[in-house]
């Protein structure tokens, strides 16, 4: 008998949708997979789901979506809580957490804390007539978290499946001023490697030449690394993760799942990659990568972070300097120049942008250079054209991912018009899903 799917929505960043639905339409057992506004819709079972919890790079988490129901007063909530059978996924035992979030406005007055709270008591309330008992609150490491989305007159009740959010790797111990989420890096990756070569899967036999010439924490530069060699996020032989669906109790689906299997074979990627075969294959799929900042101290923290994050056979690779953006020598023959320079409130003085402007024109000829910027007029003040802007939120901060093709003699021609930026305070998109989309979780 076939497993039974679920519906599941993947949460994202705004703008990050069409990386992500690249992402899951790779995932063995993920099908129906369609875009919502603040992430992708999907149908799976109980082990595609683990195994994207284990694998997928861009997604914030990946929620069971349990029941969608007409929103008329707070009590609507209340009865739909009720009627779920939460009991099949969690025990009373195990304490929970409720988080509300919104789209559009429903027609009534509702505080968010009031619609948590009736879905709070609309769970007690169905252990209680299941069990006798009611699970206990836990708002810091609660096992299972309960998520409703309301969007005008609909609302949506949701269970996590991941618990802690899948951008929390477990490398980055260390981290410096505006630093990049983990999900988010890997989601401009997949645009970069796309757009130079639109038909190369992840992990392609390509060898990578990259360059971060601000690589603050490291963060692109590791993501670049583990999506170029196969490795999966979130994994160190010392100190794997764990998911909320593996605490689901025995009635559940995932608990069929073979976990220790599945970890298995991440752990063999990694020990391969550790071994002398390994030393060939990253010899092959590494070419040139350096990271390079300003500041010594992140230097340091990058090495640190690429040590947790990456076998030694890679990490020992990356070239690494304590140097100005402007002093960096990228290799001949060109690559992928991927950073997240100053900006906003870091990097304001147009004579900036004027010298970062020279040197791209003079030291990166043959390189596709990739920025994120807070400005979208930012092609004008480097007098150079973007061949690509992709809008994306770094946190709150409406950015672009721009491109440019750093051929010789590279002027300011033209700017291309940019795409629409999705605004993470406008209605929620509705999507051809029967199930609005649920927003990021953006103070996570």
């Amino acid at each position: 008998m076939a497993a039974p799917l679920h519906a599941v929505f993947a949460v994202c960043p705004a703008g990050l949708e069409p990386a992500l639905e690249d992402e899951l339409r790779a995932q063995p057992g993920i099908t129906e997979v369609s875009s919502g506004r603040g992430g992708v819709w999907c149908r799976a079972d109980a082990l595609a789901i683990a195994r994207a919890n284990l694998w997928c790079r861009i997604p914030t988490r990946l929620l069971l979506s349990l029941d969608q129901f007409r929103l008329r007063s707070p009590d609507d909530i209340l009865e739909a809580a009720s009627r779920i059978a939460w009991e099949s996924f969690f025990d009373v035992s195990q304490t929970i957490r409720v988080d509300a979030n919104q789209g559009r406005k429903p027609l009534f007055k509702l505080p968010l804390s009031l619609a948590a709270l009736k879905t709070k008591d609309g769970i007690c309330d169905r252990f209680r007539q299941e069990t006798g008992e009611r699970p206990s609150v836990n708002t810091q490491t609660p096992d299972q978290r309960i998520w409703l989305f309301v969007d005008g007159d609909k609302a949506t009740l949701s269970l996590d499946t991941s618990g802690e959010p899948l951008f929390k790797r477990g490398w980055r111990l260390s981290k410096g001023e505006a630093p990049l989420r983990e999900n988010l890096a890997a989601a401009l990756i997949h645009f970069a490697r796309k757009s130079q070569d639109p038909g190369a899967p992840e992990g392609s036999a390509k060898a990578l030449r990259l360059l971060d010439p601000f690589c603050g924490s490291g963060t692109l530069v590791i993501e670049a690394l583990q999506a170029q060699l196969g490795l999966a996020p979130g994994w160190h032989p010392s100190a794997p993760r764990s998911f909320a669906c593996e605490k689901f109790n025995r009635s559940s689906a995932f608990q069929k799942v073979p976990w220790a299997a599945l970890r298995r074979e991440i752990e063999s990627r990694w020990q391969m990659l550790e071994g002398a075969r390994g030393r060939t294959l990253v010899s092959d799929l590494v070419e040139s990568v350096q990271g390079s900042d300003i500041d010594a101290g992140m230097i340091k923290t990058s090495i640190a972070n690429a040590h947790r994050a990456l076998p030694s056979t890679v990490s020992t690779r990356i070239q690494w300097s304590c140097r100005d953006a402007l002093d960096c020598t990228p290799a001949q023959g060109g690559g992928l120049l991927l950073t997240n320079p100053p900006y906003g409130e870091r990097l304001s003085m147009q004579s900036d942008w004027r010298e970062l402007s020279a040197w791209l024109k003079s030291a990166c000829t043959g390189w596709t250079a990739w920025l994120l910027t807070d400005n979208p007029k930012l092609d004008s003040l480097l007098r150079l054209k973007a061949s690509r802007r992709i809008p994306v939120y770094n946190g709150d901060l409406d950015c672009r991912w721009m491109r440019f093709d750093m051929v010789a003699g590279s002027v300011r021609t033209k700017t291309v018009t940019d795409a629409v930026a999705p605004s993470p305070l406008s209605p929620a998109f509705v999507s051809s899903s029967p199930v609005s989309s649920p927003p990021d979780t953006p103070n996570e």
